[in-house]
């Protein structure tokens, strides 16, 4: 399985600096690219939770291991959701107030209540 992700990982990088670095490339062309992107991204965290979230494994992971890695991701994701508040105040104008939400499977309109929970977090 790690073979094969690794595999997938490396092709998907590929096809990501082939799009961004083509040069003379369209507003579509762009969007494809940003979505390949945080495709990209997504699949990447939806691995890491899963593997994060199996307690069995993590319990092979020393303090220091854990650590290392928390410090990375720490590295990674603060600057990324500084540029994501920096992008929504500096575009909010060019979105509606409110973006429509998509029902979470399941589960039937909420009545006054927000989908997000006290940390911010979409549930």
């Amino acid at each position: 399985m790690s073979e094969r992700w690794v595999t997938e990982s490396k092709e998907l990088l590929k096809r990501m600096t082939m799009l961004s670095s083509k040069e003379e490339k369209d507003r579509l062309e762009a969007v494809n690219s940003i979505l390949l992107s945080l495709n990209v991204l997504e699949r990447s965290l939806g691995g890491w939770k899963f593997w994060v979230r199996n307690l069995s494994l993590m319990s092979h992971f020393s303090l220091k291991e854990l650590t290392d890695i928390e410090g990375t991701l720490q590295r990674h994701v603060r600057p990324f959701i500084e540029y994501d508040i920096e992008a929504t105040e500096r575009w909010k104008d060019k979105f509606p107030q409110e973006l429509p939400r998509e029902k979470p499977e399941g589960k039937g309109k909420s009545k006054g209540k927000s989908n997000v929970d006290t940390q911010g977090i979409y549930v």
